[in-house]
């Protein structure tokens, strides 16, 4: 019975400390968004925002580096990391409805040494809702990246992202859900 108590002792402590790093997130966020946005700061309690957490991991065998970058719409909290050797995160705001909406492509190589691309983008906004979209293959192919097009793939996409590139053996694995009233991106590059 006493293991059965702090476990649960255990578990409720967890949900409390991601509560209150939820709300210290949220509490960043709207501070960033009466900022840039330029509002009154009586306003911002009646602000509502949108916010999302992101985390990037890379399972390829060298770190990533940042080749480029989109921001359609929102600010950044914590900006897109400019390496990824194992895990890394960002993070972004918003007013809603205009929401968040972005991409990033990394660069590296895959596991046999070919110079390889990962794109992803995201977005969490009344008009198109949460949806993610990625690309992967050689590092050519995001040389010249048309970002319009990039944006309409991303509005026609889903919750979840799963491309793989047969010729460079090149993948992405990712998804945008909700979690204690933000949007949380996850991805995972492989290569």
């Amino acid at each position: 019975m006493a293991s059965f108590q702090c476990e649960k002792k255990y578990a409720n402590d967890v949900q409390a400390v991601r509560s209150l790093k939820s709300q210290e997130l949220f509490n960043k966020s709207r501070a960033l968004v009466v900022e840039k946005e330029c509002l009154a700061n009586d306003a911002a309690t009646k602000l509502q925002i949108v916010v999302v957490e992101g985390t990037l991991k890379n399972e390829t065998k060298e770190p990533l580096s940042i080749m480029d970058s989109k921001i359609y719409a929102g600010h950044f909290l914590k900006e897109f990391p400019d390496t990824v050797s194992k895990s890394d995160d960002f993070s972004m705001a918003a007013l809603y409805p205009k929401g968040v909406k972005a991409a990033v492509v990394y660069s590296g190589t895959n596991r046999i040494g070919v110079e390889c691309g990962w794109l992803l983008a995201f977005t969490d906004t009344e008009a198109t809702g949460r949806r993610i979209y990625a690309e992967c293959g050689r590092k050519g192919k995001f040389d010249n990246i048309n970002w319009e097009q990039i944006e309409k793939k991303l509005d026609a996409s889903g919750e979840t992202a799963k491309p793989h590139d047969l010729i460079t053996a090149t993948a992405v694995y990712a998804s945008i859900a909700n979690s204690d009233g933000k949007s949380v991106v996850v991805a995972t590059f492989f290569g």
